[in-house]
């Protein structure tokens, strides 16, 4: 628990008192708890009480835990979201990705300790500062980046690709020609992470999943550790449950991106992204919101070895 001077509030809901009752014994000494049983009734405790973190279960009548928390992130913005599940839809976990409600997911049955580590660092990024995503500009297809609310200078921006596949990679870096972005395309983990720690311009990754999954988490997460202000958007043919719950927890992704690409919301989602990167880079608190748990895959320890004999990356 964190030394501060007050207790952190914390809002357990699960359809089963028997969980939130548990739940309740576990946190009382250090955070007052408040708890729910379904959707509604959490929406109507966080209308009284100022809470810190919300944790959700997945899979409840009426009001599934994705969509409470997406709610929670539009009524409530400083209140941090985090979700239990025991099983959980790919079409949910891509809904959780690309609406950016949720912190952490966490497996059920949890683990006491792994439970703890979440909600003291959820209860501590909640003071953050909130960027408010709903006043990012989003680019119509007769809308330049020079006619948005926060401008960003061509030269600036620069977008980082993994990708293998040809077409795709015509088709991204026809676009980063037609808006001078200015474009380095990698297919490797070395390469990536070579490239974002040296080139500050890099806002924004476009990488696939497709071909490895892992190794791509892997890259993400290290870029993530290297630069907490960078973007990242996925590209995948196909999305299984696990990898899109590790793609939040330990690659805090963006938005995910479904192949063959859709053009219009390629663009809008990189526009986006550009602007989040400013914001993120222009204050490091908020970055607190967006931080990932550290993988501890072979590749990543292989470079975070090199990366920390440089000064990239954190020990």
């Amino acid at each position: 628990m964190s030394k501060s001077q007050h207790k952190y509030t914390v809002l357990f809901v699960d359809d089963e008192p028997r969980i939130t009752v548990a739940l309740r014994a576990i946190f009382r000494r250090n955070y007052n708890v408040l708890t729910a049983n379904s959707g509604a009734e959490a929406l109507n405790v966080l209308g009284r009480h100022q809470v810190n973190v919300v944790v959700s279960d997945q899979r409840m009548p009426e009001m599934l835990g994705n969509e409470l928390l997406a709610e929670v992130a539009k009524a409530y913005p400083q209140t941090m979201r985090v979700l239990l599940t025991g099983f959980m839809d790919r079409a949910a976990i891509v809904d959780s990705i690309n609406e950016g409600e949720v912190y952490r997911f966490i497996s059920k049955p949890w683990r006491n300790d792994e439970m703890q580590v979440v909600v003291e660092e959820a209860s501590i990024a909640s003071e953050m500062p909130v960027l408010d995503q709903e006043a990012l500009p989003v680019p119509s297809a007769s809308t330049s980046s020079d006619e948005t609310s926060m401008p960003v200078a061509h030269k600036e921006r620069a977008l980082l690709m993994v990708e293998k596949q040809q077409d795709i990679r015509n088709q991204i870096r026809r676009f980063c020609s037609d808006e001078e972005i200015m474009i380095y395309g990698t297919q490797n983990v070395e390469q990536a992470v070579a490239a974002a720690t040296s080139r500050e311009a890099i806002g924004v990754v476009v990488i696939e999943l497709s071909d490895d999954p892992n190794a791509a988490l892997q890259t993400i997460n290290l870029l993530k550790q290297a630069r907490p202000e960078l973007v990242t958007i996925v590209l995948t043919d196909e999305l299984d449950s696990q990898t899109a719950v590790d793609l939040i927890n330990q690659g805090q992704v963006y938005k995910y991106l479904a192949k063959p690409l859709n053009m219009s919301g390629f663009q809008a989602a990189i526009e986006r992204a550009f602007l989040l990167h400013r914001n993120l880079r222009s204050n490091k608190q908020v970055q607190t919101r967006y931080k990932v748990e550290r993988h501890k895959g072979r590749i990543v320890e292989g470079l975070q070895s090199w990366f920390s004999r440089l000064g990239n990356v954190p020990a």
